[in-house]
């Protein structure tokens, strides 16, 4: 059998991020910049789930290497897939990203489990079940009078809600994605509503046992100027993205309208952030189960200010499972670097 010698990109038939020729616009530039850096083989195939098989075999046999592109957001069966990718990795094919690290990283539950280093936040918590909800979010927020709940799982703002009490006691929420602003007479007409966004643990998963529930935030005044992202390719951090809200609005996704402005790295104005970064590598490492860093990954903050009134960064979620570059196709090379010291790497060990 001839050595493997292909990188694939996986993508998903469906979805909202597809260009006029049904691809993603980023997938091409990646592979052909991997093409020109290695000059290995590249193929673009879709995952459709009444052919997993059929594309499982064909991949086992071929691929050297597969990179996901596919927004989970957009599968009905998440844990089904993440079972193939893990399925594949079992065969020797190297993952990006490994379905262990996503399932670690891209939910929000890690900033609760990053309580006690410098990435985290200590007022952040895991509402697991919705019994756990009722016994603490009321005094949650009653601590400060506003909070931010995130659904452990979900992307572009959908199920962020920003969750404030009144002097009345009745409670006004406004949901992220759409900016939709809902009013309740007083906490147990919210807690009941609330119910319904609790979905039971799947006992058939394999990833996603224990990961239904909400993560509960501190509000942080200053996501007014805007949300701070750090993009990487592995451990490398290769932009900033200022990510500013709309006037009066709470959201700072592409979806609710905010502004994006991308900028280097090496902006000293992003010294500090940049530097958070690279210093909490060592706090992720424990989560990444043995892998590697994600190729293709973000770091979202949002500014805060310590007790002597300095600016201060807190770490807002990690997305890892299919950051969009379609914007700044020149992170292609930086993706294709890695597979080059891959290379040499292989070389070096033959």
């Amino acid at each position: 059998m001839n050595e493997k010698n292909r990188v694939f990109i996986i993508e998903y038939a469906k979805g909202s991020d597809k260009g006029f020729d049904g691809f993603r616009p980023d997938s091409k530039p990646i592979l052909q910049a991997i093409k020109e850096a290695t000059g290995l083989d590249r193929e673009i195939v879709f995952y459709r789930p009444n052919k997993k098989y059929e594309l499982l075999d064909y991949l086992k046999e071929n691929a050297l290497a597969v990179i996901s592109r596919i927004n989970p957001g957009n599968l009905k069966e998440v844990d089904e897939y993440f079972q193939f990718l893990k399925a594949l990795s079992n065969y020797g094919v190297e993952i990006h990203t490994h379905p262990d690290v996503m399932i670690n990283l891209d939910f929000k539950d890690i900033l609760a489990k990053l309580k006690g280093t410098p990435l985290g936040d200590d007022d952040t918590y895991f509402y697991h079940t919705y019994t756990d909800f009722v016994k603490k979010f009321p005094a949650d927020l009653d601590k400060y009078g506003i909070r931010v709940l995130k659904t452990n799982y979900g992307s572009t703002g959908e199920g962020v809600y920003l969750v404030s009490k009144k002097d009345d006691g009745s409670i006004f929420t406004v949901e992220a994605v759409n900016n939709e602003k809902y009013y309740f007479d007083d906490i147990d007409e919210f807690l009941h509503k609330f119910e319904s966004k609790f979905e039971p643990d799947d006992e058939n998963a394999a990833y996603f046992k224990g990961k239904a529930g909400f993560v509960g935030c501190r509000y942080l005044e200053r996501i007014s100027e805007g949300e701070i992202r750090v993009l990487l390719v592995a451990d490398k951090p290769v932009s900033v993205v200022h990510k500013k809200p709309q006037e009066g609005e709470f959201s700072a996704t592409l979806f609710s309208g905010a502004k994006y402005r991308y900028e280097s790295p090496d902006e000293p104005k992003w010294k500090d952030v940049v530097k958070l970064t690279k210093d909490g590598l060592k706090y992720i490492k424990p989560y990444l189960s043995g892998q590697d860093f994600p190729l293709l990954w973000t770091m979202d903050y949002i500014m805060d200010r310590d007790k002597e009134g300095k600016d201060t960064y807190v770490l807002s979620e990690i997305n890892c499972s299919c950051v969009g570059i379609t914007t700044q196709l020149d992170v292609a090379k930086d993706v294709a670097a890695v597979f080059k010291q891959k290379l040499l790497d292989r070389e070096k060990k033959k």
